[in-house]
């Protein structure tokens, strides 16, 4: 009767399992467990190999369900083959019970307590290296549970060895110590569901808290997890941002927050976390995350204004000391030689004279094709005579490989937005001619709703890098200062695609 109470605790404790975790494989494990505790004591030796076999499985099931907990899921190398090394020993075991008589299944079975050690030992030493190596979140998931499996995989080792030496040791120590497992298992569900009465509380906690980190501490604070992290989802910018504006990447475990199908946020969190309350979580302070992206949304917009006035500043900058040199090296040096040569005609012989004329006018010509060189750098004459429609016509006329151009401008449109746009195109058709080796470009600018998207496709070669090319990255920079946003999206040998919104009052 005391040992069909282990049999009972087992499958108790995988039904309550499966009914709270029905995604979780642990409850199935433990049921095994059960039904294959009681059957070591109802199956005979007589009986055939596989009831004897399914009989004497038990050890090797309880062994996968605590390497594999809390997930239930074999996730390293190492963790597969220790308890494929359980199950095989299992089956070997069995078949040496079969041919106990012979001199190599006497061996099998004299070494049934070693090799049990070993393999045990083994499970034991990668919990314990899972414990040293995790967060404090996984830490308070596993302790109990590590405690309990050392605890049984210690009694249930020696056990057979001091029965072997007479020492008849009392079974409730066995039952204990085997009980022990689904005792801290249940009391873990237990814990999970204490976590979550909590969310209650932190409902009451985010009311009381104005605080900017309120929403992470309390998070952290309620899902025991000190390192969780919160990014804001930026619409505009396309991205992730933390509470300062700053662009999150998603690389660890995370949990998307949505409100009304809208991305709202993300929580980065420990992967041991359990999901179901992470999400439970997640819907208890969706309408402070909501208040808290406006807020971090408000500072990447602050951030990047910011960072684009410094830009813009520096262009300026580099602007002016361009148009500096081209003038000094270019237009003035032109002057200064004209000056000089009209000088020189008017000492010199008419014939001469009329030579030096000549050289002073041919001299002129090309100063008036510098000056217009150095104006089309700061404003395209041909946006200034035929407007965005028909400068975009004009690149797209003149590009390789042909483009098919769709327009659909509001009228009118900003002339800092026609600019900006104009380069736009121009940029992105350079570099599809440079470096795409493409066969086709779709060029398309549309208008509506306060503002104008450009977007330029082609089929290349892709793997174009705004951070690593200076004419992209500018260009970025130049849409930023406007406001805008610019996104390329460039996979190798899927062609690449610049896409640029920029607002349009009015």
């Amino acid at each position: 009767m005391l040992l069909s109470a282990v049999s009972a605790v087992y499958v108790i404790a995988g039904v309550i399992s499966r009914r709270v975790q029905p995604r979780n494989r642990t409850g199935v494990l433990f049921v095994l467990v059960g039904i294959g505790w009681e059957l070591n004591y109802l199956v005979r030796d007589q009986s055939s190999f596989l009831p004897m076999l399914a009989a004497n499985a038990w050890p090797a099931v309880l062994g996968h369900a605590l390497v594999a907990f809390p997930t239930g899921r074999l996730r390293t190398l190492p963790r597969r083959l220790v308890v494929a090394a359980g199950y095989g020993e299992s089956v070997l075991l069995n078949v040496a019970f079969e041919y106990e008589g012979e001199p190599w299944g006497a061996a099998v079975v004299a070494a049934e307590t070693p090799m049990t050690a070993v393999i045990g030992g083994v499970m034991l030493a990668l919990q314990s290296y899972r414990w040293r190596c995790s967060s404090m979140a996984q830490r308070r998931t596993l302790t109990s549970m590590l405690g309990a499996t050392a605890v049984a995989i210690i009694v249930f080792v020696v056990w057979e060895p001091v029965e072997r030496a007479g020492l008849n040791p009392p079974a409730v120590v066995l039952v204990l110590a085997l009980s022990g497992i689904p005792f801290a298992y249940l009391a873990g569900l237990m814990r999970r569901r204490m976590d979550r009465g909590a969310l209650a509380d932190l409902v009451v906690r985010l009311s009381g808290d104005s605080r900017p980190a309120g929403v992470r501490e309390a998070l952290a604070a309620t899902l025991h997890d000190p390192g969780l992290r919160v990014a804001y989802w930026v619409a505009e910018q396309e991205e992730y941002v933390d509470a300062d504006g700053h662009p999150v990447a998603l690389d660890s475990a995370h949990t998307r927050v949505d409100r009304g199908g809208v991305p709202v946020a993300v929580l980065l969190h420990d992967p041991v976390l359990d999901l179901e309350l992470v999400d439970a979580a997640c819907a208890a302070v969706g309408l402070a995350l909501e208040n808290e992206r406006l807020t971090a949304e408000l500072r990447a917009k602050v951030r990047q204004l910011g960072e684009s006035r410094a830009k813009v500043l520096r262009a300026a900058e580099d602007e002016r000391r361009r148009l500096e040199r081209d003038l000094h090296d270019g237009v003035q040096q032109r002057l200064l030689s004209v000056a000089m040569t009209l000088g020189l005609a008017e000492t010199v012989p008419p014939e001469r004279g009329r030579v030096l004329v000549a050289e002073a006018k041919q001299a002129v010509l090309a100063t008036i094709d510098d000056v217009r060189a150095v104006c089309h750098g700061i404003h395209p004459p041909v946006l200034a005579e035929r407007g965005l429609h028909g400068a975009v016509r004009e690149l797209t006329a003149l590009a390789e490989p042909r483009v098919d151009l769709t327009l659909d401008l509001p009228d009118p449109v900003p002339p800092l937005v026609e600019t900006t746009a104009y380069y736009v195109v121009a940029e992105a058709l350079a570099n599809v001619t440079k470096h795409a080796d493409a066969t086709r470009t779709k060029v398309v600018i549309t208008g509506g709703g306060g503002r104008l998207v450009v977007r330029v496709d082609d089929d290349g070669c892709g793997g174009a890098d705004p951070e690593q090319g200076s004419g992209l990255r500018g260009l970025g920079e130049r849409v930023e200062a406007n406001g805008g946003t610019m996104r390329v999206v460039s996979a190798e040998s899927e062609g690449t695609s610049v896409r640029v919104v920029l607002p349009c009052g009015s």
